[in-house]
């Protein structure tokens, strides 16, 4: 037996289309969590009263770090490895409540988290991962301390899913690409220049040699 999806009409608001327009009144029905129509006088199975709320696209956040929730290294020291996937579906939706639908995660998350979203077993935004940044040694990626400590920071720790991003030369450069690729990573982020939160360089370092990102 067929059965008919519920149409569910959202009217008496404005409709903001993203491209630029003024936000006009109009009616917007949903369909199978997608937008059929559009119009004026449209009727469904459901019915939301906007009230002269304005509906707009889910937006995109092109950078994030879902698992970065503190940047507390004594705190970080003492977090239980397996809590900051908790965390992490917390700023998941945290991010989806103030409308963003797109995400792309520029280090920390990894395919289960990604996978975790798209099987709807946590609620979250739609994600591209690049799982952990790569980095040379001593550069903006590298967690090591004078003390011989080495704190995960704003990447997190080593582990299955989630493979070293630090690479020298261009053969290591090509050798981590694939393993970041392998591991489910969307995109490549890499840190040409120094940052703020490693410990052994700074934003004006350039990093990298010209052969080493050649062969990206």
């Amino acid at each position: 037996m067929r059965t008919t999806s519920t149409r569910t009409v959202f009217r008496g608001g404005f409709l903001f289309d993203g491209t630029g327009a003024s936000p006009e009144p109009a009616d917007l029905v949903v369909q199978d969590g997608r937008i059929v129509d559009v119009g004026s006088g449209l009727d469904g199975d459901e019915a939301v009263e906007l009230d002269g709320r304005t509906l707009l696209p889910g937006l995109f956040d092109c950078h994030t770090h879902v698992m970065l929730s503190h940047i507390d290294l004594w705190r970080q020291v003492q977090t239980p490895f397996s809590l900051q996937f908790y965390e992490a579906a917390a700023n998941l939706l945290a991010t989806l409540r103030v409308g963003i639908t797109s995400i792309r995660d520029a280090g920390g998350a990894d395919l289960g988290v990604k996978e975790a979203v798209a099987r709807g077993l946590i609620p979250g935004p739609r994600m591209r991962i690049s799982i952990r940044m790569l980095s040379q040694t001593g550069g903006h990626g590298d967690d090591w301390y004078v003390s011989g400590a080495e704190v995960a920071t704003a990447f997190g720790m080593i582990h299955p899913g989630a493979p070293s991003g630090l690479v020298d030369g261009p053969d290591e450069m090509r050798r981590t690409v694939r393993a970041m690729i392998r591991a489910g990573a969307d995109v490549i982020k890499v840190a040409t220049s120094g940052g703020v939160l490693s410990p052994r360089d700074d934003p004006r370092h350039a990093h990298f040699r010209e052969d080493e990102l050649a062969v990206l």
